[in-house]
């Protein structure tokens, strides 16, 4: 997050680099966490987490895709939504995220639901992935928010945390979503409350595209309505193609690479934005 005046916002770089102005939007910030929950948990839309009748679908595809009583390990586990059930079907869970309040809910549930799920506050680069786990899960877009030398070693520390036959299953964004999202044009609207803000403001977005890196950049400047303070948030992601998910996996010792267009196997269920793929250890 940058803090700027007016006479900077009008000053601002054109074109700025990719991740030269964050990494991401704050998710750990407690404040950002709590309203972005909201998001989650929401039975309105899909935009942060899916609601809970496509996640009930999609959890009965991702237990048939390993053993009975499975151990494993769910990165970017929001307030753990597929952690929870995917327990109820007898594996053992944990799950890794770095939201304050999405895993302060999820420990809460989980309690309430007297389930044994091991939640922790960490971020995923840097976190102990464990060693034992049957399968690996990295959904819901999560995948291309991290530079490649950051999802390189995300992927060799989950291979590393695999038993022998276990799987990782990503679902990453496809490459025209990405691209897509780096040339849509600029955009603003006002709110009384939302996601950046509790209070009144104004959100401008930029979007920028980089095709020989193959990387979105969007720009949300906030100004609040009643002081004019005005912030600036960027995030940045990779757009990769099949070979390019391919190419890593490999590097990173999987093989028997499979694509599937959704998380239920099946194309009637297909998101336009985001792809399946499983990765073996064999």
């Amino acid at each position: 997050m940058l803090r700027m005046n007016l006479k900077e916002l009008v000053d601002r770089k054109p074109l700025p680099m990719p991740w030269s102005e964050g990494e991401k939007i704050p998710w750990n910030d407690p404040e950002f966490s709590a309203r972005m929950l909201e998001h989650h948990l929401t039975q309105e839309h899909d935009m942060a987490s899916r609601r809970l009748t496509i996640i009930n679908k999609q959890c009965t595809w991702i237990n048939k895709q390993t053993k009975p009583h499975s151990t494993i390990l769910d990165l970017a586990c929001g307030p753990g939504l597929y952690s929870q059930r995917l327990t109820q079907k007898g594996h053992k869970l944990t799950g890794i995220d770095f939201g304050p309040a999405s895993i302060k809910h999820a420990k809460e549930q989980a309690k309430q639901k007297g389930l044994d799920i091991d939640y922790k506050l960490e971020d995923i680069r840097t976190a102990d992935y464990g060693t034992d786990n049957d399968l690996v899960l990295f959904i819901y877009g999560e995948f291309n928010v991290f530079k490649t030398s950051d999802i390189k070693q995300i992927l060799a520390k989950a291979y590393n945390s695999l038993t022998p036959g276990g799987k990782l299953i990503i679902e990453p964004n496809r490459y025209e979503t990405i691209k897509n999202e780096g040339t849509n044009p600029p955009s603003w609207y006002t709110t009384q409350n939302g996601l950046f803000s509790p209070r009144p403001h104004i959100c401008l977005t930029e979007n920028f595209w980089y095709p020989t890196q193959n990387t979105a950049t969007k720009r949300y400047i906030i100004i609040d309505a009643e002081t004019g303070e005005t912030t600036l948030h960027a995030s940045s992601m990779i757009a990769y193609t099949r070979n390019d998910y391919t190419k890593l996996l490999k590097e990173a010792g999987f093989t028997d690479i499979e694509f599937h267009e959704s998380l239920t196997g099946e194309e009637t269920d297909q998101q336009k934005h985001l792809e399946v793929v499983v990765a073996h250890k064999k």
